[in-house]
């Protein structure tokens, strides 16, 4: 489960039922219990801010190196001001200066000083220690740390708690900013590629793209790059596949109307995340590595009811594979499969 994380850069958390049925896809026999375990228990996973700015979970060892990648690829670095910032319930926070906002970052700090906390918990903390003028950002549910670089504690039922990286994993060693864009060029290029610098910038949000030793290639009449060496590409297999949404398949393929062949496109656009997310917010069908159509879960009881909504009419083979798919994640949940196909 660690390398499988490792190999593909990260697994987007945002959903936490999203990220645990990406490990499902990938690993044979995996179970719910065994990914949770993994990242509260032996903390062998973390969830952190990392890609994009966004929820990711990474190998609790390479914490480091992607905090330190994202702190190079952003334009300022680690944060130094905050704008005025108005929040979807309205509220209106006001602007913070570099000295307010370090002063944030290191009250932060000091509150999570060998304990993970609730983030209501965290705010007061701070509050007592900065002023009321910092609360409203830590309460709104985003991730506004002042520039504190923060992971996810264990929940406290459906709630997270948030902990300090150099205390919650164990041998923390701090990584160069450089090297590890570098690192985390190359690994994109390793698990995505053949793809170019564009395709990079744009998953890992990087003003930067610095994969050392690259040679190109040319797919379909574009130049893409690749890892010097890394010329030797798979035989294309025959397979049906059910990837919840946000499935790093998806988040790292850039060019996606190779991905997402146009009468899929239109089952995206009618969708009601799709029509504002895209394909990244919705939960693809995939036959033979594209896009075939769109899927959705609910638990009732002790089942859990998978509809599968294919563009076009699969074959008797396709949907032998369909039910295996559906048994899968039925034994990865410890439900069970309940499946139907419109």
């Amino acid at each position: 489960m660690v390398q499988v994380v490792r190999d593909v850069g990260g697994v987007h958390a945002q959903v936490q039922a999203s990220a645990e049925l990406q490990l499902a896809a990938r690993i044979d026999g995996l179970t719910q219990d065994e990914v949770r375990a993994a990242l509260w228990e032996r903390r062998d996973l973390v969830k952190a801010w990392t890609l994009r700015g966004t929820l990711h979970i990474h190998p609790a060892d390479e914490l480091a190196l992607w905090l330190a990648a994202a702190r190079k690829a952003s334009p300022e670095g680690r944060t130094t001001e905050l704008d005025e910032w108005v929040d979807p319930k309205g509220v209106r926070h006001p602007a913070l200066g570099r000295a307010e906002v370090e002063e944030l970052r290191v009250a932060i700090l000091a509150a999570l000083d060998g304990r993970p906390l609730l983030r209501e918990e965290l705010a007061t903390d701070v509050i007592a220690r900065a002023g009321p003028k910092v609360g409203g950002r830590l309460r709104s549910g985003f991730a506004f740390f002042g520039g504190a670089e923060l992971c996810q504690g264990p929940p406290q039922g459906a709630k997270i708690t948030l902990a300090r990286p150099d205390q919650w994993i164990e041998n923390w060693v701090e990584v160069d900013e450089t090297d590890a864009l570098r690192e985390v060029s190359r690994r994109f290029l390793n698990a995505y590629g053949p793809a170019r610098a564009a395709a990079f910038r744009e998953w890992f949000s990087s003003r930067e793209f610095d994969a050392g030793a690259v040679e190109e290639v040319d797919v379909e009449g574009h130049r893409s790059t690749v890892l010097e060496g890394d010329t030797e590409f798979p035989e294309a297999e025959r397979s049906v596949r059910l990837l919840p949404e946000y499935d790093v398949y998806v988040m790292g393929f850039r060019e996606r109307e190779h991905l997402v062949p146009a009468w899929v496109r239109q089952q995206v656009a009618a969708h009601g995340r799709g029509r504002y997310e895209g394909p990244a917010g919705v939960r693809f069908l995939f036959v033979d590595g594209l896009a075939a159509g769109l899927w959705e879960r609910k638990k009732h009881g002790k089942r859990i009811e998978l509809t599968v909504t294919p563009a076009k009419k699969l074959s008797r083979a396709q949907r032998v594979e369909l039910e295996h798919e559906a048994e899968r994640i039925g034994a990865f949940l410890g439900f069970e499969p309940a499946l139907t196909v419109e």
